[in-house]
């Protein structure tokens, strides 16, 4: 009896095996998805001084044929495939987050509110405008218009916390030097706002954070 179940208990273990390194965490995606990451840039940086998380940057996902590709607003709006998209994270790390309740036809709508954005350049003055956008926005108002779903909390810039070195570095490289107003009461939503909104569910999470 020993030596039958040996053999079995092996089978199990190798399915098991073979049925994991099948799965992927893409095998739970679904268009319309939020994904967020932790960039690792110096506006990076700034961003966790001011809001408290490292939580920076966040695209929406979408897959074409067999692929993934995340639509975010970088230098200009555009269409990232997936992995290029979590390279630039901090350790390949990331979150999948999705609109509760969100139906086929809002997805679709979502796809249609997304395409004009596409190509414009991404705004360095986080301005409440859509001459430019930054990523949260793009992802609040694409949303928003499919959905009339809010995602994300509006803020002022005021309620940051804009008293550390890195985003006073950054507030004078992008306002004070380029001759441009600083406005404390700019509208703004932040990526953490919107990744810790009670309207999303957590779908995946791959990596450290």
């Amino acid at each position: 009896m020993r030596l039958l179940y040996i053999p079995v208990v092996f089978f199990l273990a190798c399915f098991i095996t073979v049925a994991q390194a099948a799965s992927s965490p893409t095998d739970k995606f679904h268009n319309g998805d939020l994904i967020f990451h932790q960039s690792k840039s110096r506006q990076a940086a700034a961003i966790l001084e001011a809001t408290g998380s490292p939580w920076s940057h966040v695209g929406m996902l979408f897959q074409k044929g067999k692929d993934w590709y995340v639509v975010e607003a970088i230098q200009p709006v555009r269409i990232t495939p997936l992995p290029t998209f979590v390279a630039r994270g901090r350790d390949n790390s990331y979150r999948v987050y999705r609109v509760r309740g969100i139906t086929e036809s809002e997805v679709v709508a979502l796809e249609d509110a997304i395409v004009p954005h596409l190509g414009k350049n991404y705004d360095i003055f986080f301005e409440w405008s859509d001459d430019t956008i930054y990523c949260s926005e793009l992802v609040y108002k694409t949303l928003f218009a499919a959905t009339g779903k809010e995602i994300g909390l509006i803020q002022k810039f005021s309620d940051l916390n804009l008293n550390g070195p890195l985003i006073q570095e950054l507030i004078r490289q992008r306002y004070k030097d380029t001759g441009k107003t600083f406005n404390p009461n700019e509208p703004i939503v932040t990526p953490v706002s919107q990744l810790e909104d009670s309207d999303l569910d957590l779908v995946v999470k791959v990596g450290r954070y």
